[in-house]
Formats: C-alpha cells, sequence, structure tokens
C-alpha cells in the first residue's frame, strides 16, 4: 500500500502577519486611504505578535505608531531606554500602560497632522475621540483592575504618572500634567524617606521598570517645574556610583557617553537649585535686608556650584574630542543643548550675590554669551526645520523632556539686547514645538509681553543700556493655558524710577 502521506504536497511554512496599510486593510503597495507620502499621512507596517494584546486593529496601528514615530521624537536629542524599551515592554504586561501608550500615539499623531481640536477635548469622547477612551481605559486599569490582577505595583504607578503627564501636556492641560508629575515626585520622596530611616528595608520587586530609571525620568521632570513655577526641586537619592551612570554628585574627568554626561548635568543642576534656594527662601533674603555674612554664605555657595558646572563642562569637552569623529547628526544637537545649558548655569552662578538678588543691569555684561547661545539654538532648530519650498509644512515636535524652550525663554527675560532678544523669540515662533509642558508658541507669546512690558513708554530702544533697572522685571513665573487660549504672567517690578519696593504683579495674556 502506498503512502499516503509521502504523496501529500507540503505548503511551504510561513509565519501568518498582517502587513501594509492599518487604514484601508490593503497592502503596502498601493493604500486607497490616503495614507501616502504624498499625502503626509504615516504608511505603517504592522506584524502580529505571537498572542493576541490588541482589542482591534485600531488599537494595533497607534501601538505601532508608538514605537515608529512617537519614541524617536519623545526623547529629543538622545536615546533613551525607558522609552526605547522599557515603556514598550511594560505595556505588554501591564494593561493600564499598553492603553496608556495607545492613548498618547493616537494623541501624537492628531498632533502632529495638526489637529487643533485635541486642545479642546476635555471629557467629550466625540472631541477626546479614541485617544481619550483609551487614556479612560488605563486610568480605570489602575483603580479598579480586573479580578486576574493584583494591585498596580510600583513602576507601574510611576510609568502611568509619566504617561499620563505626557498625555495632559500634549493636548495643553498642564494644570493635570503638573498633578501628575507631582504624584510621582511624591511616591519617590516617600521611598526616599523610607530609605533614610530604615536603610536595609528591603523595596518591592519592579516589574518592568528600575527604580534608578525613574529617579532619573522625574527628576528631568520636576525640574521643567522648577523652571517655570519656581517651586523647590525633589529630593535626590544618594546612588551608587554603578547604578545608573552619570547620575551622581561625583563627576569623572571624562564622560563615556552622551547618556551619562546628560545624567550627570541634571543631578548637578537639582543640587545647585535646591541648595541655592534654601538661601534666597531665607525670611532675611526674602525681606531684602540680608546681611553681609549671609550674603557671603550664599556667594560661596554659587561659587563653589560654578566650580562644579566648570567641572562638567571639562568632563564633556574632552569626551567630545575624544568622540569627535563619531558625534554627528541628532547626537551634535543633543551636545549643543546640554552645552547651552551648561553655559547658562554657569554665567548664572558666576555673577555677584548681591547683584544677581537685586541688580537686573548685571546682565548686561553678559551679551557676547546670549549671542553665542542664540546661534547654538539656530543651528539646533535649523535642522528640524522643514525645508524651504511651497507645500511644506512644519511639522509640530512633541518632545518630554525639557530642551530649548526654557533657555530661549531665559535669554528673552535676561537679555534687554532688543536685537537678541527678537532673534530669540523669533526662534521660539520658528519651530512649533511641545516639550513638556512648556509650549513653543505659548512661550514665544509671554516672552513677547516680557519685552513690551519693559520696553514700553521707553521710546526707541536702540541697547539694553536703553532699558532702565527700575523698569526690568524679576522673579518671572509663567502658566500656560492653551485651550482658553490664555497665559498667565508674574513678576515684580517698580512702578516708577521713584519707587524704591518691587511690587507684585500678573498679567493675563490672552489671544
Amino acid at each position: 500500500m502506498p503512502n499516503e502521506l509521502s504523496n501529500k504536497k507540503h505548503r511551504a511554512s510561513t509565519p501568518r502577519v498582517k502587513t501594509g496599510c492599518i487604514t484601508c486593510k490593503k497592502q503596502s503597495t498601493g493604500p486607497e486611504c490616503g495614507a501616502s507620502p504624498s499625502s503626509g499621512a504615516p504608511i505603517i507596517q504592522v506584524s502580529s505578535p505571537t498572542f493576541e494584546l490588541f482589542d482591534d486593529d485600531i488599537e494595533r496601528r497607534s501601538f505601532a505608531f508608538f514605537r515608529l514615530r512617537t519614541i524617536p521624537e519623545i526623547s529629543g536629542f538622545f536615546s533613551s531606554e525607558f522609552w526605547d524599551r522599557l515603556v514598550p515592554l511594560a505595556s505588554f504586561y501591564e494593561p493600564a500602560l499598553k492603553h496608556a501608550v495607545i492613548a498618547l500615539a493616537s494623541l501624537h499623531e492628531r498632533f502632529e497632522n495638526g489637529d487643533e481640536s485635541i486642545l479642546k477635548s476635555n471629557d467629550d469622547l466625540v472631541e477626546g475621540g479614541f485617544a481619550l477612551q483609551q487614556y479612560n481605559k488605563a486610568i480605570r486599569q489602575l483603580i479598579t483592575p480586573s479580578a486576574k490582577q493584583s494591585k498596580p505595583s510600583l513602576d507601574t504607578s510611576l510609568v502611568a504618572c509619566v504617561m499620563f503627564a505626557c498625555f495632559e501636556s500634549l493636548r495643553g492641560h498642564h494644570g493635570s500634567a503638573l498633578s501628575h508629575i507631582d504624584s510621582g515626585v511624591n511616591i519617590l520622596s516617600r521611598i526616599y524617606d523610607d530609605e533614610r530611616q530604615s536603610p536595609k528595608k528591603t523595596q518591592p520587586s519592579q516589574l518592568c521598570v528600575p527604580r534608578e530609571c525613574l529617579d532619573v525620568v522625574f527628576t528631568r521632570l520636576d525640574m521643567q517645574k522648577v523652571d517655570l513655577l519656581g517651586t523647590w526641586p525633589m529630593d535626590l537619592p544618594l546612588l551608587k556610583e554603578d547604578t545608573y551612570p552619570g547620575f551622581t554628585a561625583n563627576i569623572p574627568p571624562q564622560f563615556h557617553s552622551l547618556a551619562e554626561a546628560r545624567n550627570s548635568l541634571d543631578y548637578q543642576k537639582n543640587l545647585c537649585v535646591r541648595q541655592l534656594l534654601k538661601f534666597e527662601r531665607a525670611e532675611v533674603f526674602e525681606r531684602g535686608n540680608e546681611s553681609q555674612e549671609h550674603r557671603d554664605a550664599y556667594d560661596r555657595n554659587r561659587r563653589h556650584h560654578k566650580n562644579q558646572i566648570e567641572h562638567w563642562a571639562s568632563a564633556f569637552q574632552a569626551f567630545l574630542d575624544a568622540n569627535v569623529d563619531k558625534i554627528d547628526g541628532k547626537a551634535w544637537q543633543g551636545a549643543l543643548v546640554l552645552k547651552m545649558s551648561a553655559r547658562i548655569a554657569a554665567t548664572n552662578f558666576g555673577i555677584d550675590a548681591y547683584d544677581y538678588l537685586h541688580l537686573q543691569t548685571s546682565w548686561d555684561d553678559q551679551l557676547a554669551m546670549h549671542e553665542e547661545l542664540i546661534d547654538m539654538a539656530t543651528v539646533i532648530l535649523d535642522g528640524q526645520a522643514a525645508p524651504a519650498g511651497k507645500g511644506y509644512r512644519v511639522k509640530p515636535i512633541f518632545q518630554m523632556d525639557h530642551m530649548m524652550m526654557g533657555n530661549l525663554f531665559g535669554i528673552v527675560h535676561r537679555c534687554r539686547d532688543p536685537y537678541l532678544r527678537r532673534r530669540a523669540i523669533a526662534l521660539l515662533y520658528k519651530v512649533p514645538r511641545q516639550e513638556g509642558i512648556w509650549n513653543s508658541e505659548l512661550t514665544a507669546r509671554c516672552a513677547e509681553r516680557i519685552m513690551q512690558i519693559e520696553e514700553d513708554g521707553l521710546g526707541v530702544v536702540t541697547c539694553a543700556a536703553d532699558i532702565p533697572d527700575w523698569a526690568r522685571i524679576s522673579n518671572v513665573d509663567v502658566m500656560f493655558d492653551p485651550p482658553h487660549r490664555r497665559g498667565c504672567i508674574k513678576y515684580s517690578r517698580q512702578r516708577s524710577f521713584h519707587s524704591t519696593v518691587r511690587e507684585s504683579v500678573t498679567d493675563v495674556l490672552e489671544w
């Protein structure tokens, strides 16, 4: 009897995958949905995982968008283990994070396409659409996990705070974004307190995201709030040297990577701001009648931190010199961002304590430095601007970390040279971008308003010296409200040349 099995034709085995355009369900050779390079809509190739993670093709497509578009953009000019690897991995195990990722990706795609309705969506599921539905699912999963799930782990709750802050920032709800950042910072602060009181206490096991990585992420998010609102920065943990490269108080003679240099600068800036605020928020400084002893102590502290930043700059330059042939493109832009931040910090700490606190004209000696910073920012933003020509649209950029906006805003606030100020404002308008809670258009409008306040009634301003100290504003804090097209600027200023007291003023900007 012949062997039937040996005569049976075998079909070549190939993995079953779904490819092509998810939007119109066509193969990638010919989409009919308009999702083509000429239309500007993305064509995203998707392969099904070995198990079914998603409820439908829309979720699957949004997750693919997150991996292909959101991750490369959200981390800015730097590689990020948190975004590149840990968040996608955690979303495979935690339904709440899966829905948060899909929500952010859906909202990011609408942001890229210039959909201004994302600023209007609050609890309206019509305006909020699929993104808001997924956001609400993520929140429900955290509050009331399914019967198969236990209470969310520590890292799940902290990653959710980051994802929710990103989502709220992107749709312009900065108050909600700050609340999520505060929630994460408070969780970490309680952990730090427990570690100090019970050093041998075992911390809860982590599912996917190491605690040390979350320390770094929240330090950066928290510093955005500090720069914007002047709040007190979070306490930092005392990590071992090899725990997270660069995220320690010690600075090596030479950094080994861009990531290590960035971690080190973030750690140093947090230490500087936290220690200097202890002086500036002291009662004698608040009243403006500090003694020479207090001022000398404050000055010594400032010089110490200036030396630390200069030490960092030396280690960073050694890294750049050793890797001059390896750093280009996006990495070079990231290097310029770090150099800008370090130059600004070193200059701030180098100004005499009394002048820094009481004389706004002390910044007039820094015009050359401000011009150099603006030149750096021009190089960085030129690399992100759309090509010149008819039909090109400048694609808005979404980055969660503080990169350019705060630095340029600080230049407009402190540099009174009319030409340099207007160059900085033009750069804020040049590339529409959202950097965490910093929005480029709102930042530009608030910067313009500050310039108008100081130049108003002074005639034609041709140089920084044309703006007297009494007309200059200080202690500037801003709050953005994109959905209502409004910004709030709080500052201090003398009423006139004859006034001796700086009064607090709140200015609401609407358009």
